[in-house]
């Protein structure tokens, strides 16, 4: 591993430490944590939203973070059904992510931002937002045009949904390559990044477990099955059998194969059963928060201290289904989808071992500008420095922490009329009543969080 230049890291340090005393955002970045603004967003995801929360965010989309923290605010909004606000802020989170995706070159505040992630840490860095967390916005936006009556809109979030899930796979298969070609020219790693990759396997061994649930990280088969029910309900049969498919491929279940099957025989409804579907989709827990974590790799310069993000595996839960009751009997349960926590546990330790190498180089630079300082200033010099380097050397800690914790779904053939459905996960219950007429499809969304329920219903009638 290539050392940090004594001149380069001196400098560096001091650059930080007079940035981190002129600059607001690089002082927000420095001092706060996003894991105190994120306890409180998880707190109302059921109950009302204080107007004070909604000002918070308010106050930081001009800041680095703006699309996270529209993101957290989106998804707010939507579980409280104000869904044309919630369209509007992930419209304007969507347009952060854009610009950020189109600029052609790379800007002096983001080339300063990264130099001073260097000597400080990786949450004055802009927040790069996660495949997994774009490909679920886009998906809540389309809930948010089907509760808008605009079932062509909501279908332009599907497909962008699944064009970012396609495009990362045939990165993620590019790079594949790329390995097998290095391995096949034994081009072995240096021994430094061996120890360093050998000590996050080892710090990651009890996440392992959880990691290991799902195929990839950037697919999630919640986002296939919503599209699919869509395009059925649209009367798209030929779409909806390929992303059932997709579906089935990521979460083989035996009720998804069932919609597999039914699509792939090509049966036509009957009219004689006058039954119509409605699909529940429930959405269970909150994701796991990041945890601060440090971990000591061996450099030339001897252990170095490398602060990291992780999850507990304590406060990681297993999906429990949902039992459903329609007109007081017992009828069925949810089937799994997507287990996002599973997903955010397989994307950070992706990131963790990508980014070591920075956050190496980071530790190194500190250590370095720490000895020329006290050469420098002596021994209070030192002390300062060390001070510095402690306070500015915690993880990043930021994510989309109002997601689900899981993902599931039901699917019902109801006849005609009205019919009281009643929803239940040990001592939380909830308890709805729908409408179901010919030639329509019900999207019933339940959303449990914090030992509470709440639930909305939508309806799309088939295209004539």
């Amino acid at each position: 591993m290539k050392l940090v230049n004594t001149k380069s890291a001196y400098l560096l340090l001091t650059l930080s430490i007079a940035t981190l005393t002129t600059l607001p955002q690089a002082q927000a970045g420095f001092f706060k944590s996003y894991s105190d603004d994120a306890q409180n967003f998880r707190s109302v995801v059921i109950p009302p939203v204080p107007d004070a929360i909604y000002k918070s965010i308010d106050d930081q989309v001009k800041s680095k973070d703006a699309a996270l923290y529209l993101l957290e605010k989106a998804r707010l909004q939507q579980s409280h059904r104000q869904y044309a606000e919630s369209k509007k802020s992930f419209d304007d989170a969507f347009a952060i992510l854009d610009a950020k995706n189109q600029k052609a070159t790379v800007s002096l505040s983001a080339v300063g931002s990264k130099a001073l992630s260097l000597v400080s840490n990786d949450s004055v860095v802009p927040y790069n937002i996660p495949s997994y967390e774009q490909v679920l916005a886009h998906i809540y936006q389309a809930l948010n045009y089907i509760a808008l009556n605009d079932t062509e809109g909501a279908g332009v979030e599907m497909r962008i949904a699944q064009r970012i899930q396609r495009e990362i796979e045939l990165a993620h298969s590019k790079e594949t390559e790329k390995g097998v070609a290095a391995a096949t020219k034994n081009e072995d790693k240096p021994a430094s990044t061996e120890q360093e990759s050998a000590a996050v396997d080892s710090a990651f061994a009890g996440l392992d477990p959880i990691a290991g649930k799902i195929k990839n990280s950037y697919q999630n088969a919640y986002a296939f099955y919503m599209a699919a029910t869509l395009w059925e309900a649209l009367g798209e049969r030929n779409d909806a059998l390929v992303d059932f498919k997709k579906a089935y491929e990521l979460q083989p279940d035996a009720n998804i194969k069932l919609d597999v099957k039914r699509l792939d025989a090509d049966n036509k409804p009957s009219a004689k059963a006058q039954k119509f579907p409605v699909v529940i989709f429930f959405e269970q827990g909150l994701v796991p928060q990041k945890i601060p974590a440090t971990l000591a790799i061996p450099t030339f310069n001897g252990l170095i201290n490398v602060s990291y993000a992780r999850y507990d595996p304590a406060t990681y839960a297993i999906p429990s289904s949902l039992s459903i009751a329609v007109n007081g009997v017992q009828t069925s349960t949810t089937t799994p989808l997507s287990d996002i926590g599973v997903l955010a546990v397989k994307t950070l330790k992706e990131k963790t071992v990508s980014n070591l190498t920075t956050q190496v180089a980071r530790s190194t630079a500190k250590y370095i500008a720490q000895r020329e300082i006290g050469n420098h200033f002596g021994v209070f010099g030192q002390l300062a420095t060390n001070l510095y380097n402690t306070a500015s050397e915690k993880p990043d800690l930021r994510a989309w922490t109002t997601l689900p914790s899981n993902t599931q779904v039901a699917r019902l053939m109801l006849p005609v009329g009205t019919h009281t459905i009643e929803l239940s996960n040990g001592s939380t219950r909830n308890t709805l009543s729908i409408d179901v007429k010919a030639n329509q499809t019900i999207f019933i969304h339940n959303i449990e969080a914090n030992q509470q329920m709440s639930a909305d219903t939508f309806t799309v009638p088939k295209k004539s």
